[in-house]
């Protein structure tokens, strides 16, 4: 009974041994193979991180090495928790069109790929999709822009933030602030110049702006466009600043950057470079050019006055380019029109060179330039205000051909007076005019100047400088009844 009783039992034992240790080796058996799947995906994951070791973004107080632009040294792999997560395939998508750009990946290309790649809510901006652009950021380190770099360096602390608290997305509000801090990231080169030209007194000339864009663009950052877009920003909140020749440069600019991106560059090249400098020169001083123009739309000669008028206009809108762009573009107009100078407006010419060189690059200021004309004004070419007035109005005229009604006009005009002079400066201004214009003077106009003439003459000849009232009518009758009689011929046939 003993026995069978023990035998029993040893019997029971023994299988509910046997069926223990079946479990328990099933038990073992199982940690050993998850054991082993585990030490598989730690394997895979090292693989997939290229053989760097899995580090935590931000243990034992190391910075952000995007921060340090240590790219290719390692950064976030292991996110919230210990999980590992894969790569985001929106965020490959779109780092897959990156590689497909060529030259320097600029912060506008890198923000806005980022953008594209987050873009779905997946909860994964901290996650698979910082991976996939911080690993293609390792990869092409050599082709980010220092600006894209500081974009990368925005994102990676955005998101080990995140990282630190176990989240694999960037709440919104720090979402959207991380949005805008990357898309404030711009060309430092461009914006190193226009800091330098906050620094002056308005107005900007154009040959200032104009340095500081070619300064701003030479550098092959593939910044072509951030670089027009900040000089862009900046001009529209200082147009008061600006002169009329650095509005000209402005829009200068924006056409040669325009064609240099519509053909898919980011940069200009060498010879787009050196084309935009000639363009650049061949603005000129806008002010001077102007006062040219007017010059240009007279016709006959240029008197000392004319001169004198255009230099005033030209030099007076204080942007301190008078010994300089103005100073060579009253220079260059005057080689071109040596024909129409009379001798006075080459003194004025003169003189206003004179006083530029004297001033320096940095142009006259207001009580030099008070000194040239004051200079200047002492080589006048007509001596009497009435007539010069008169002779003007002839210079403005549309067509170039001076009629006899035109001449006796003028004569009325400048020599009607009575202050003394129509056989005296009055005269003499006429006769001044008329020696440079004679070729405008039709027949009857020739018969006219003729008539005054030997009115004049008798005058001066009894040692009168005016002409008395009553024989100054009788010389306009005649001057009418010689330009009325052809017409009257011509009509009796």
């Amino acid at each position: 009974m003993t026995t069978r009783l023990n035998a029993n039992l040893t019997a029971t034992v023994n299988l509910q041994g046997n069926g223990l240790a079946s479990k328990v080796s099933s038990q073992v058996g199982l940690a050993r193979s998850l054991g082993a799947d585990r030490q598989l995906l730690g394997t895979l994951n090292q693989v997939v991180n290229h053989g760097r070791p899995v580090v935590q973004h931000g243990c034992h107080g190391k910075p952000d090495l995007f921060d340090q632009h240590k790219l290719g040294q390692g950064a976030l792999r292991k996110l919230g928790g210990g999980d590992w997560q894969p790569l985001d395939t929106g965020a490959l998508r779109e780092t897959a069109r990156l590689d497909q750009t060529k030259g320097p990946v600029t912060a506008e290309q890198l923000t806005q790929a980022i953008e594209r790649g987050t873009a779905d809510l997946d909860n994964q901006a901290a996650g698979g999709e910082y991976r996939a652009f911080e690993e293609w950021a390792q990869k092409n380190g050599d082709r980010l822009t220092p600006e894209a770099k500081q974009v990368m360096d925005l994102y990676s602390k955005a998101a080990a933030k995140a990282q630190a608290q176990g989240q694999t997305g960037i709440p919104v509000g720090e979402w959207n602030q991380l949005v805008k801090d990357m898309r404030s990231v711009g060309d430092k080169s461009m914006e190193r110049q226009l800091a330098h030209l906050d620094g002056k007194p308005g107005p900007i000339s154009g040959e200032d702006l104009a340095r500081a864009i070619e300064r701003g663009v030479r550098d092959t950052d593939g910044q072509t466009h951030a670089e027009a877009k900040a000089l862009s920003d900046w001009a529209k909140k200082n147009q008061g600043k600006l002169s009329p020749e650095a509005k000209e440069v402005l829009s200068t600019f924006e056409r040669h950057a325009k064609k240099v991106t519509e053909s898919g560059s980011k940069d200009f090249s060498k010879s787009e470079l050196r084309d935009l400098h000639r363009a650049f020169k061949n603005i000129g001083d806008v002010s001077a050019q102007k006062a040219l123009a007017k010059l240009d739309k007279d016709h006959g000669s240029i008197s000392g006055e004319d001169m004198l008028k255009a230099i005033k206009e030209g030099v007076s809108d204080a942007d301190g380019h008078s010994s300089t762009s103005e100073l060579r573009d009253f220079k260059k107009w005057a080689e071109k029109n040596q024909d129409r100078l009379t001798p006075e407006a080459r003194q004025v010419l003169s003189t206003y060179e004179k006083h530029a060189k004297k001033a320096g690059r940095d142009g006259l200021d207001k009580s030099e330039f008070k000194d040239m004309v004051k200079d200047a004004s002492q080589f006048k070419t007509f001596r009497d205000d009435s007539m010069r007035a008169a002779l003007d109005k002839l210079d403005n005229k549309s067509g170039g051909t001076i009629s006899g009604r035109e001449l006796i006009k003028a004569i009325s005009k400048g020599a009607g007076d009575a202050d003394g002079q129509a056989a005296g400066v009055e005269f003499a201004d006429l006769q001044k005019w008329a020696r440079d214009n004679y070729s405008r003077l039709s027949p009857d106009a020739k018969r006219v100047l003729g008539i005054y003439e030997r009115t004049a003459t008798n005058s001066l000849a009894k040692g009168e400088t005016g002409i008395a009232n009553g024989d100054f009518k009788k010389m306009l009758g005649t001057m009418n009844l010689a330009v009325a009689v052809p017409v009257l011929r011509r009509i009796m046939g």
